[in-house]
């Protein structure tokens, strides 16, 4: 193959975001002008913040993805730029990041007015798994939908014009094509080329592409069309039902809104669970390797992680009963058991389990050696079989359950906790020989893999794995257990002195032997600044997955009062500040990107956290709400765990199931619900 210079890389690699929207240190802190709607839209008042100003979200359909960025210059004009990812399509050299990337920032079609050009100026916009945005053109009220195409390697754009004056107009639309063609050389296998064109119809083809068209509008009379952007290899054809796709997307997000629906007090709680929900199911794409649930960001598809899909992503996905994120899930941990080191080694020589499978399944990437990625993946596949309550799925996984933690043992030190060469934060900051990380994913998947063991009547291994799972929640408390800063908690790692997020871990999988003093480090001032959790309190550098977890932690660990005012405020600040409405990525690295399962981290907050929900046996569900003054009461519907279709509802007096139209009651303040017997137990 042809050597691919630098240079040429260079010029054909697509930025994610374009300069005027990186995120600057204070952007999150300034007002948002932003409402929540009845319907659980997100507005953004536009008009009213100040110039400059921007925001960025993710939208994905299965066969691409797109990053829109939006927002208004100095002079108040709109600005809008279209990251289109179609994973499929693949780069040189092909690396996790070599997703085939594209950049439509300039408009699809100039328009004119009576044969006149007029600035366009945002005025609002609303998110609800599309992005609409509002503009004034002259007399023209113009509004902007951009949808993925569901099916399509392609990102939709509907232009509804509307004459705002009380004469009539004529409108000229026409389109500015942009297309770019990437040489084989460059390129997995053939050419790609990079559309965008104009459509004025409701299907699009490309031989009867219209590039011209007229409307004359009458006193408060539309007309619409629509742009498409789109990426092929150069010897595919291109064609998409615009209508269709727009459709498929609406009943898509439906359906997310309310198939698995929050029900409090707190609006603002309601709707960034129902958005984060969307968002972290809809991040998954059709590849040669099968479904694969991915983060995004612009750089991270058709690939998968030990830490974002099988242990944050995955074990949600039988909560709200999501058909494809379980095939998903069930594609992502079949694909891992290829690198399960089967050779006649010993466990201790063994190779460890691979970070990530990237390029659809085509390679692999471990640059941060033995993460705890053996643990990570038993953590989250014990809790998704669980979960699912299905005894076949179980038996089918239960040699790569034994395969794990027999690894996982193998990798105990002298002093009983569990070594590792990083953590999943892959060298950013120091972990150490054995991080409290590694070993607290250790003992959840332990005393998990015992249940279904003790489910399975694989009996022997059940009592090796409680017993190993009591013996490794002595060594954390012996090893990690220590004043830092002032604080009765947990150091990281041996030698470790300043405070880290990561010491929520503990309370994540209900080790609550220092919970006082470790929330208090947690929401100190420390660690926790301006609604953000910093990963040491030595750095300013902040990321929304250990806050989530932190959340969770805490409520688990009874800090009710503690845990809603911290939950309730983490809405506040992502749904209604100023980069709505996900939760994302690190800051300042990925520009606080939109990634998937940082967003399915906050409904497990909610799901696993303000209402205990967990799985303690085969199809038998603890229920242990944390409710307070705020929340008084709260209620799930449409819980799909084990196949059922169910509510829970809590109060501080009642905790009750609905399930096939029968209500059943406790007034315990935790509770067990056997779907065995169909009771309280």
């Amino acid at each position: 193959m042809k050597q691919i210079s630098k240079i040429q890389l260079a010029f054909f690699r697509q930025s994610t975001f374009p300069k005027w929207a990186k995120s600057g240190k204070n952007d999150l802190f300034r007002p948002s002008d932003r409402r929540l709607e009845a319907d659980g839209s997100v507005v953004w008042e536009m008009k009213k913040t100040p110039s400059p100003c921007s925001d960025h979200l993710e939208m994905s359909g299965f066969l691409a993805s797109a990053i829109i960025s939006y927002g208004k210059s100095a002079k108040g004009k709109l600005r809008i730029c279209r990251h289109l990812v179609v994973p499929n399509l693949r780069m040189q050299p092909n690396v996790t990041q070599s997703s085939f990337k594209m950049n439509f920032c300039a408009l699809p079609a100039k328009l004119k007015i009576d044969g006149k050009t007029y600035d366009e100026m945002p005025c609002t916009s609303a998110v609800k798994g599309t992005l609409s945005v509002v503009s004034d053109i002259g007399p023209l009220k113009v509004t902007r939908i951009f949808s993925p195409a569901v099916q399509a390697p392609a990102l939709l754009e509907k232009v509804i014009l509307q004459n705002a004056a009380d004469t009539s107009c004529t409108v000229s639309v026409q389109e500015v094509r942009r297309q770019k063609k990437f040489p084989q050389s460059i390129c997995v296998g053939q050419s790609i080329r990079a559309v965008g064109a104009l459509c004025f119809d409701e299907s699009f083809t490309e031989e009867s592409a219209e590039k011209v068209k007229s409307f004359t509008l009458g006193a408060g009379e539309s007309a619409e069309f629509c742009a498409v952007y789109y990426a092929v290899s150069d010897s595919d054809s291109f064609s998409v039902n615009v209508a269709d796709e727009f459709a498929a997307r609406q009943s898509f997000v439906k359906h997310m809104f309310s198939d698995l629906r929050l029900e409090t007090p707190s609006p603002i709680l309601n709707a960034q669970f129902a958005h984060c929900v969307l968002r972290g199911s809809e991040s998954i794409f059709k590849t040669k390797g099968g479904l694969m649930h991915a983060p995004g960001g612009g750089n991270y598809y058709a690939a998968l992680w030990t830490n974002d899909q099988c242990e944050y992503a995955n074990p949600f996905f039988p909560f709200s009963g999501y058909e494809t994120g379980i095939e998903q899930s069930l594609n992502c941990y079949r694909l891992y058991t290829k690198y399960m080191d089967i050779s006649p080694s010993s466990m201790r020589k063994k190779k460890p389990l691979v970070t990530s499978i990237i390029s659809g399944g085509d390679g692999f990437w471990n640059g941060a050696g033995d993460r705890g990625d053996a643990e990570m993946y038993a953590y989250g596949l014990s809790r998704f079989l669980l979960a699912l309550g299905d005894e076949t799925y179980m038996r089918e996984f239960f040699p790569w359950i034994s395969w794990t933690l027999e690894f996982t043992l193998s990798r105990k030190t002298a002093n009983g906790v569990i070594a590792s060469d990083s953590d999943e934060l892959e060298n950013r900051f120091p972990s150490g020989d054995a991080n409290l990380f590694t070993s607290c994913l250790a003992y959840d998947a332990l005393q998990n893999g015992a249940l279904i063991a003790e489910i399975l009547g694989e009996n022997t291994d059940a009592a090796q794995w409680r017993q190993e799972s009591t013996d490794l929640r002595r060594a954390i408390e012996t090893y990690f257990g220590a004043q830092v800063e002032g604080y009765n908690t947990y150091r990281y790692y041996a030698g470790n002195t300043d405070l880290r997020a990561w010491i929520c871990m503990p309370l994540s999988v209900e080790i609550f032997d220092r919970a006082d003093e470790t929330v208090s480090a947690l929401f100190g001032n420390k660690l926790y600044q301006n609604g953000m959790l910093k990963t040491s309190s030595a750095h300013s550098t902040t990321w929304d997955r250990s806050l989530l977890f932190a959340l969770r932690g805490t409520l688990l660990a009874g800090k009710t009062e503690q845990g809603i005012q911290a939950l309730l405020e983490y809405c506040q600040n992502r749904l209604l500040g100023c980069h709505a409405p996900y939760a994302f990525e690190a800051y300042p690295e990925g520009n606080r990107a939109h990634l998937a399962a940082e967003s399915i981290l906050f409904a497990r907050a909610v799901t696993e956290g303000l209402f205990g929900l967990r799985p303690v046996g085969f199809r038998q569900l603890r229920i242990q709400p944390h409710l307070g003054a705020e929340l008084p009461k709260a209620a799930l519907h449409g819980l799909a765990l084990f196949g059922e279709h169910f509510s829970v509802s809590c109060t501080a007096e009642t905790i009750s199931v609905q399930c096939n139209g029968q209500l059943y009651e406790s007034n315990a303040s935790e509770a067990v619900f056997d779907f065995n017997k169909m009771c309280f137990v």
